[in-house]
């Protein structure tokens, strides 16, 4: 099994930012300390959130992979997903959960948000090797139709069991436990969503192999369920997406402004009018952008908890990396910059807590402490795990501002005035990469970058608040670029 070596990873450069390096180190250090050898034939290790719980969870595995993808190959959150493929059935299901012991459901019925074919397109996006595409589209396939089968009303609207299927719990969109795992008459946006970029992705993968007919078909199904999202969910007057229940006549809105949107954006489902609308709720302070954002509750929510109660307002790494991801997908970059800034300086701080000193499941949005649970307990801790998103995936992608695209031999590089720096010793191709921004005046428009890397690629800067981009072809070894 992988050992915890600093020296091994990736090393992020943020000037005056010592805080954020050492949260960074830390969570590589819990993510190590957090996997698990199943003594069983045909398990691979795993990475956990919760070591020794003898369950693998579909949607932190799905997650999980966003973080091990800048591990330089060191550990990987795909043997999570090796694991749950083997456990799929015939007809394309895959639990939510399962028993390591018994291999049988933890929670039987039940599905989970369908991410694995996010999580596969990243990593060959990332790593460039296409290696994996060919085995696992045919898994992937059948858990799409799977869900095409039997997750649909008959308005042609998706609908998982229950809250609890969801991964938002206890967040207030039906019961936590429906009767007869139907969802209680519910159609769920995250879900529809969900799929859309499930169908995005399988068109992508299809396009790297070659497969163009599959392409094109696959694509189709993400603008059809689009259409679907825009049609049922999409209220123009409250500017935001909801859940909606079918009955008599019509279909109606279930009024709890959640998290479960935020998947539109990361999805791609919405035009630039309704990102406009979600943004200004989302970068509400009397809304979601609380002290600790982004709280999965609207705060004028009757059912909001300010101390978090579990998914009553509590933040959620999974959900916040959906909301930035999907913010600088929109083309709102800075805004997915100062969101992951916001959030990371809050994780730093109860981090830095004596009282507290770990990295939580979940954090309060109003206080600079773990989230409760809707009991009222404190959340678990090392919760790495998918917690680690923040501290590693954010902090590369959304704070440094860097885009590595392995499979087109390119970095793209957003440079923000707050955060100057870079990234050194990063697994690019068959190679390696460093780059760092080492001055960028934003008044003057004077930037130096140094590089180095085994194989040349193409770097393409893009600034902020001006939005310029150049695009610059770096040859391999050492480079000092002055633009």
């Amino acid at each position: 099994m992988a050992q915890y070596d600093i020296n091994a990873l990736p090393i992020p450069v943020l000037y005056g930012h010592d805080d954020w390096i050492e949260l960074y180190n830390a969570a590589w250090e819990m993510a190590f300390g957090n996997v698990e050898l199943i003594e069983k034939d045909g398990w691979k290790p795993q990475l956990t959130c919760m070591p020794g719980a003898g369950i693998i969870w579909q949607w932190d595995s799905c997650f999980m992979t966003f973080i091990t993808n800048y591990s330089n190959g060191t550990l990987s959150a795909l043997n999570n997903l090796d694991n749950l493929y083997r456990l799929q059935r015939d007809d394309g299901f895959m639990a939510m959960a399962y028993r390591t012991d018994t291999e049988e459901e933890a929670y039987p019925g039940r599905i989970n948000p369908p991410l694995m074919a996010w999580a596969e397109w990243t990593h060959y996006r990332i790593f460039g090797d296409g290696s994996r595409l060919r085995t696992v589209l045919p898994v992937l396939e059948r858990f799409y139709d799977f869900i095409e089968k039997n997750r649909r009303r008959d308005n042609g609207l998706y609908w998982f069991e229950d809250s609890g299927s969801s991964g938002m719990d206890n967040s207030p969109r039906g019961g936590y436990v429906a009767a007869h795992l139907d969802g209680s008459d519910v159609s769920h946006t995250d879900l529809a969503c969900q799929q859309a970029l499930s169908a995005k992705c399988i068109s992508l993968i299809c396009g790297a192999i070659g497969n163009g007919a599959k392409q094109k078909y696959y694509y189709s199904e993400y603008e059809r369920i689009k259409d679907l999202v825009n049609r049922y969910h999409r209220s123009d007057r409250s500017g935001w997406y909801f859940d909606v229940f079918h009955h008599y006549a019509k279909d109606k809105y279930l009024n709890s402004k959640s998290a479960a949107a935020f998947w539109v954006l990361t999805s791609c489902c919405a035009d630039g009018s309704m990102i406009a609308k979600m943004t200004d709720h989302m970068f509400n302070e009397n809304e979601f952008y609380t002290t600790v954002p982004f709280a999965t509750l609207s705060k004028d929510d009757p059912n909001y908890d300010g101390t978090g109660g579990y998914w009553l307002g509590g933040v959620w790494a999974p959900t916040n990396y959906a909301a930035v991801y999907g913010l600088r997908e929109n083309g709102r970059r800075e805004l997915a910059h100062q969101a992951a800034v916001r959030y990371l300086d809050a994780m730093c701080k109860v981090y830095n807590n004596p009282d507290y000193g770990s990295i939580w499941e979940a954090y309060s949005p109003e206080y600079f402490r773990p989230s409760t649970t809707e009991a009222g307990d404190t959340v678990r801790k090392n919760f790495v795990g998918w917690s680690g998103l923040g501290p590693v995936t954010m902090l590369i992608e959304n704070i440094i501002g860097l885009d590595i695209n392995g499979a087109d031999n390119t970095v793209t590089f957003d440079l923000f005035s707050d955060t100057q720096g870079g990234i050194r010793n990063m697994r690019f191709r068959d190679g390696y990469l460093s780059v760092v921004c080492t001055e960028y005046d934003c008044k003057t428009g004077r930037i130096v970058i140094e590089t180095d890397c085994g194989n040349p690629f193409t770097l393409i800067v893009r600034t902020v608040p001006d939005r310029t981009e150049t695009t610059i072809r770096v040859s391999s070894g050492k480079q000092i670029l002055r633009l």
